[in-house]
């Protein structure tokens, strides 16, 4: 009976180790299985994501421009940018291709040459447009009508207006390519910085103190209006224009880039308490034309040269009318005037 007993308990307990093994296994299998079906449940959602992204690039919507309504991409995947890149960067959008006068030659998109595809200067060479396969092009409206429509052709062209002020042309930019969000986030955080900026200027420069920010070119001299760092200087920081160039700005609705090329015979009408001067250097004798200037009578006898504030800026940094220029120049224009008020 004992013996009998202790095979039947033997027995137990090999049926019993032999459950929790199957019991194990089937835990395995289903384990398995359950990742197998993950994965194959991540699969399909990843192929779907790719669907759903595919299914939007060959969506379309209409849009229209100054020049008509056109079908394009709801979601394009290749935008060829002329003067739209760094609107188009600020929207966290990497254009296939754009133009070397806009992209090789400001400062401010170095980091994004490698990026972008340079497709020659302007106009655009179209067969190297059209080897990249673009399925959009935005264009500045300044682009002429023939060059338009041989864009068109190979792909939707849509033109945004380039004589709007900066933050439109974002906006603009950004319902053309489905980021109105991202584009009112970008204008709210810089508006925020143009504030904090100004605030620290009018403690730097008086409410009636005027400064001039003039270019040099190889025979003459223009002062900025409200373009590049003439819109920076005065409609962002608020410094007071020359009466004469302000005359210039009302009379143009407020849409003077620089004012008409000035000899050194004008060299007078410089009555600003502040000078800031950024010489064409990209243009041959526009360093020697300034050495001349400097060396006038005329110039000796300007307020700002005979009170020590004259200020020269580099041609790289402070030639271009972008986003990102604007948003650099802040800093750097407040900088500008601190360091010469220590």
């Amino acid at each position: 009976m004992k013996r009998r007993g202790t095979y039947s308990m033997m027995s137990a307990a090999m049926i019993l180790l032999m459950v929790l093994i199957m019991a194990g296994c089937g835990t395995q299998a289903d384990s398995g299985s359950s990742t197998g079906s993950q994965t194959a449940s991540t699969g399909a959602g990843t192929a779907s994501q790719e669907e759903t992204a595919s299914a939007n690039a060959s969506q379309t919507k209409s849009f229209t421009d100054p020049t008509g309504t056109k079908e394009i991409p709801v979601t394009p995947q290749r935008i060829f940018s002329i003067s739209a890149t760094t609107q188009l960067l600020a929207l966290g959008i990497t254009p296939v291709g754009g133009l070397q006068y806009e992209i090789e030659q400001d400062y401010y998109l170095k980091n994004a040459a490698s990026e972008v595809e340079i497709a020659g200067d302007y106009p655009p060479n179209m067969e190297a447009v059209a080897s990249l396969q673009p399925d959009l092009i935005i264009a500045s409206s300044f682009v002429e009508a023939d060059i338009i429509e041989q864009l068109e052709k190979i792909a939707p062209t849509i033109i945004y207006p380039w004589e709007d002020n900066l933050y439109d042309q974002l906006r603009y930019i950004g319902d053309i390519v489905g980021k109105k969000a991202e584009a009112e986030e970008w204008i709210t955080k810089h508006e925020t910085k143009v504030v904090e900026r100004k605030a620290e200027m009018s403690n730097l420069v008086g409410a009636d103190e005027t400064v001039a920010a003039v270019e040099i070119f190889k025979d003459s001299f223009q002062v900025a209006g409200s373009r590049n760092m003439g819109y920076v200087l005065h409609d962002l920081l608020g410094l007071k224009r020359m009466p004469w160039v302000q005359e210039e700005v009302d009379k143009s609705d407020g849409f003077v880039v620089y004012t008409e090329p000035q000899s050194l015979e004008k060299l007078p009408e410089l009555t600003a308490d502040y000078l800031i001067i950024k010489v064409n250097d990209t243009q041959p004798g526009s360093t020697e034309f300034y050495e001349k200037m400097q060396e006038s009578s005329l110039w000796k006898n300007l307020p700002a040269v005979k009170n020590g504030n004259v200020f020269i800026v580099p041609h790289d940094k402070w030639w271009s009318y972008t986003l990102f220029s604007t948003d650099a120049l802040l800093d750097e224009a407040v900088e500008l005037f601190k360091q010469h008020n220590q």
